[in-house]
């Protein structure tokens, strides 16, 4: 469990570090993963209805 806290919290603290000196891929990122997210939920969502 700690390694698995360690980790995020090294991956998020890298993340936030080069996202911060770029900010057309920060914006690149968060609209891939906001896709990525409205994906999964349509498709969870229909899996559940059908």
């Amino acid at each position: 469990m700690a390694a698995c806290a360690a980790l995020y919290l090294t991956v998020g603290t890298l993340s936030h570090v080069l996202l911060a000196a770029r900010p057309r891929a920060a914006r690149a990122v968060t609209r891939t993963s906001g896709a990525a997210m409205l994906g999964i939920g349509a498709l969870l969502l229909g899996e559940r209805l059908f």
